[in-house]
């Protein structure tokens, strides 16, 4: 917004220099961004921020002026006129997008140079001057912040105005010679055969004033500021109008810059008015009530002791309507141009920008100290990503909105996400009900840029239809050594299922059990359920062949978990006792077993428990074997067990009964053989 000094002293005397103005314009919110020299004029570059339309005009800054320098303020008289009898043919079609529209027809104007004054002020800031008609409608643009348009009357087909939505399709040369094609999210000022206008942004080439023209109609109207932004941008085309009607004008300011442009072309261009119409076609915005504003409220933000006719003062400069209701209150009533101004906080930050902040005594606010409670979802978390990070994987952020698309390519397509009403693109059409599609789509990506060996995992949140759920996520492809003795080695399902338990035991959670499970993406024989009593709480396994060939992925073995977050931290023990290292030594037994295939090694693991009792520390699995020597549908599962007594050395002799009690139940219950 660019103000011309010499201008603004029409309205206001600052009584000090430009620079002076601009460090207080800029102090009460209104930031001055550059200061220029035009023609003998002093020129200021104003950054106004969206909530104040009411600034973009020469009016409103002397209105802040006025305020912040406590000066009085003077504005043009507008000259009154008799409208005539005879209404002009107007006819409002979209009367949601156009709430006041007001039609001025004038005979026999006299379209000439423009008057110098004028002329001199729309220079300084900017606009190139053409005639006095088109002249004066940027002139009270300028000054009053309502957008005009003067229309060459006798171009109009019909002599008819109506305001409607585009055709689909239809075409207009606007006054920068530019074709446009139209659609119906535009809005369009037409005449009885097609469009003379884009509604709020620039006028048509085919009806503009030149010095032929003999007769005018003059626009003034209040626009939907969203129709008119979303028209502008939709055509790429951008005007002082525009800029203002996106913003908001003020409801009132249609009649009063419509009769001030009137009284200046009456003036210049002489002319006759034969027809004038306002229509209102919606009811106007609403007016904000009424707001009290106590004085210990102001003292108490503020931190200055300001008096009540001080801040009355102050809000009537800015055009407020203020009446004292007792010695400590006040009841204001914003003005129709400020639609920011709700609360009494607003009033108070409007008397603090026009006293200065910099005006306002310095002091630190009065602290409680008090006891600020551990946020234990966020230590878990923490904690969390200290233990995988110390396991080799690396933590990943992933988008919280995907497509219907990945989920089907992930064999998930029947999961039932949220879907998202206005999404930005077909990528995110819904928020996730899954880790699984994003954490292949990292796999497909690190993949293709020669990155093969991977261990990664999420901890955030997946959006099912019932609501929202923290989970965690793993995934796992390629080479690892899970023991710095050991050599790289292709990741298996006990990798991520190890990884899986050892984040468990660190919480200190009991009673997590692996059971073979069956899911559309994962393959079958490598997947299981993981369970937590009778809950639940997660899956585990490997990707299945088709979903990788789905999104391309050249590899075979890509292991995925996700794991219910929240119901695993219910059972997360509080608090963890210290336990002495046991400085007996401990005895280990490996076991070579042929099992059926349907056995899952948790059932080993759950016999071992039950017959090993307090001396039975550790199951490790070693390998699994599927080759020679072993009867059908049998495959061979080597483990240890680990023998250890925190009270004594153990014999040779006890250890082998309670060993020998294992593997016996092994065979009898599982139908196992000992290799």
């Amino acid at each position: 917004m660019k103000v011309s000094f010499k201008w603004l002293k029409d309205y206001v005397s600052p009584g000090i220099a430009p620079e002076k103005l601009a460090e207080r314009l800029t102090m009460a919110g209104l930031e001055v961004e550059k200061i220029q020299s035009i023609n003998g004029d002093t020129v200021f570059e104003i950054e106004v921020t969206p909530n104040r339309p009411d600034c973009l005009n020469m009016w409103g800054i002397a209105r802040e002026v006025a305020a912040i320098l406590n000066k009085s303020r003077k504005t043009p008289a507008i000259k009154k006129f008799n409208p005539p009898k005879t209404k002009c043919d107007i006819e409002i079609v979209d009367k949601v997008a156009c709430l006041r529209y007001i039609g001025t027809v004038i005979h026999d104007v006299q379209v000439a140079a423009t008057p110098q004054v004028i002329k001199e002020r729309i220079e300084a800031l900017g606009s190139r001057s053409i005639n006095n008609v088109v002249d004066i409608t940027n002139f009270v643009l300028m000054e009053t912040g309502q957008p005009l348009h003067a229309f060459d009357y006798d171009k109009l087909e019909g002599g008819k105005i109506i305001v409607r939505r585009a055709r689909a399709s239809e075409k207009i040369v606007t006054l920068d010679g530019k074709e446009h094609t139209l659609d119906p999210s535009i809005l369009v000022i037409a005449d009885a055969k097609r469009a003379v206008a884009i509604a709020g942004v620039m006028g048509g080439k085919d009806t503009e004033v030149t010095n032929k023209t003999k007769n005018i109609f003059l626009e003034s109207a209040y626009f939907d500021p969203f129709v008119i932004r979303r028209g502008s941008r939709k055509l790429g085309l951008k005007s002082d109008s525009s800029y203002r009607f996106e913003r908001g004008v003020g409801f009132e300011m249609v009649k009063k810059g419509s009769e001030r442009a009137l009284g200046l072309i009456l003036d210049s261009a002489k002319g006759q008015v034969k027809q004038y119409e306002d229509i209102i076609s919606s009811k106007r915005p609403s007016q904000i009530r009424s707001i009290a504003l106590f004085k210990r409220t102001v003292d108490s933000l503020v931190g200055a002791n300001l008096s009540l006719p001080q801040c009355k003062n102050i809000l009537k400069k800015l055009d407020f309507e203020v009446k004292t209701t007792s010695k400590e209150t006040l009841k204001v009533i914003p003005p129709s141009f400020r639609n920011d101004i709700k609360e009494e906080i607003d009033l108070i930050e409007e008397i603090c920008r026009i006293v200065g902040y910099d005006q306002l005594p310095m002091s630190l606010p009065t602290v409680k100290l008090q006891q600020i409670p551990v946020n234990r979802i966020y230590e878990t978390r923490k904690k969390v990503r200290q233990i995988l990070v110390a396991q080799g994987l690396s933590e990943v952020i992933t988008y919280a909105m995907v497509s219907k698309r990945i989920l089907e390519k992930s064999n998930q397509g029947l999961l039932t996400g949220i879907e998202i009403q206005n999404p930005l693109s077909q990528d995110q059409e819904l928020m996730r009900p899954s880790l699984l599609p994003n954490f292949l789509s990292i796999v497909a990506t690190n993949l293709n840029r020669g990155q093969k060996d991977l261990k990664f995992f999420e901890a955030g949140k997946i959006y099912p239809i019932d609501g929202e759920k923290e989970v965690l996520g793993l995934a796992m492809i390629g080479l690892s050594k899970m023991d710095w003795r050991e050599t790289k080695k292709e990741v298996n399902f006990y990798d991520i299922k190890g990884a899986i338990e050892q984040l468990i035991e660190r919480f200190g959670v009991e009673g997590i059990t692996f059971l073979r499970g069956e899911y559309s993406y994962l393959e079958e024989g490598q997947a299981a359920q993981i369970s937590l009593g009778n809950e639940d709480i997660g899956v585990v396994g490997k990707v299945r062949q088709s979903v990788l060939e789905g999104w391309e992925i050249k590899a075979k073995n890509v292991f995925f978990a996700q794991i219910d977050f929240e119901r695993l931290m219910k059972q997360a023990l509080s608090k963890k006792f210290y336990a002495p290292v046991v400085e007996f030594p401990a005895m280990t037994r490996d076991v070579s077993l042929a099992v059926k295939k349907e056995t899952v090694f948790q059932e080993v693991v759950d016999i071992a428990k039950a017959q090993g009792g307090k001396i039975l520390t550790s199951i490790r699995f070693n390998e699994e074997y599927l080759g020679e020597n072993l009867a059908h549908g049998h495959r061979g599962l080597i483990f240890s067990l680990t023998y250890q007594s925190p009270e004594r050395t153990l014999k040779d002799a006890e250890v082998n009964d309670v060993h020998g009690r294992v593997l016996s139940s092994l065979q009898k219950e599982l139908q196992a053989t000992i290799r």
